[in-house]
């Protein structure tokens, strides 16, 4: 079995290297995107839930109540 020279190994490490260093840096950024996201849209929900329950609100408020008949 020959063994390969010197520089095809580092060659080859390099590519290694080179290539899980690309797949790990967009694995780690594809997540980072997904957290952010899905947290952005805990946030914006919550937001206009919040917004609907104060609009509620002042309707209730503003509009005169009826008083009771007899």
């Amino acid at each position: 079995m020959s063994k390969y020279a010197w520089y095809t190994r580092v060659t080859d490490t390099l590519h290694r290297l080179t290539v899980l260093t690309l797949v790990g840096g967009t694995l780690y950024m594809s997540g980072g995107l997904a957290y952010t996201l899905y947290m952005n849209g805990k946030k914006y929900e919550q937001q206009v839930t919040q917004q609907k329950a104060l609009e509620e609100d002042n309707q209730q408020l503003q509009s005169p109540t009826a008083p009771p008949t007899e």
